[in-house]
């Protein structure tokens, strides 16, 4: 492949690293691992922000992707191939923004869980096909939707307890609290803008996007 997707579309020109990652990694780390100790594999690393922000949190965090960005990361094909790591290695998974670029999403999650260690605890994000189902396929790496019930039902059908699966906004002041979530919702009921994959965010544009384009998480123990 001439061009990988993270030189087109995560490249620090067009997506400079800024405070969100930190900011979700802290939440991640804090609500739902409840640690920041253990080891973390971030599947569907991209350019490998959330494994140095994870290791400098002092979780042990490494990576996999098409595209091996240091010496955490490591190249894998996760449509295919294995995750180059021993069963039961992980305390943590996260998958962020990836699972969408996967058609054979059965091999991927039984890997996940494969390298996850028992009580270990996996968190998976992803666009909701509902509210992006007009913009998925703008993004020529979109393979595979989900919608809340399946995702939840992919953590179920591979043995994961305790599944839990909801909407969720790139927005970190809707993480206090649910309540928080009208904001959103009002600003894409009235403001019926959609943007493209590349278009260059600035506040404005983050706030209308982020707010239209609602995300799923999904969390579940092994």
């Amino acid at each position: 492949m001439k061009n990988s997707y993270t030189e087109i579309h995560y490249n620090e020109k067009l997506r400079p690293i800024s405070n969100y990652a930190l900011l979700l990694a802290k939440h991640l780390a804090d609500k739902y691992f409840k640690s920041r100790t253990g080891k973390l594999l971030d599947v569907g690393c991209g350019r490998g922000e959330y494994v140095k922000i994870f290791n400098e949190l002092g979780i042990d965090a490494y990576g996999v992707d098409l595209e091996a960005t240091s010496e955490k990361t490591k190249k894998v094909d996760l449509e295919t191939e294995k995750i180059p790591y021993p069963d039961n290695y992980f305390d943590f998974i996260m998958c962020k923004s990836a699972i969408e670029h996967i058609r054979n999403v059965y091999h991927l999650t039984e890997e996940m869980r494969r390298v996850l260690k028992p009580r270990g605890k996996i968190v998976i994000m992803t666009c909701d096909w509902r509210a992006v189902y007009k913009i998925f396929y703008l993004d020529v790496d979109h393979k595979t939707p989900f919608m809340e019930w399946s995702l939840n039902d992919l953590l179920i059908r591979y043995d994961f307890k305790n599944v839990k699966t909801r909407g969720f906004y790139c927005l970190p002041y809707t993480w206090k609290s649910k309540f928080f979530h009208i904001f959103p919702r009002l600003v894409a009921f009235f403001i019926p803008i959609d943007f493209s994959p590349t278009v260059k965010l600035n506040f404005l544009i983050k706030q209308i996007k982020f707010s239209r384009e609602r995300q799923l998480l999904s969390y579940g123990e092994k």
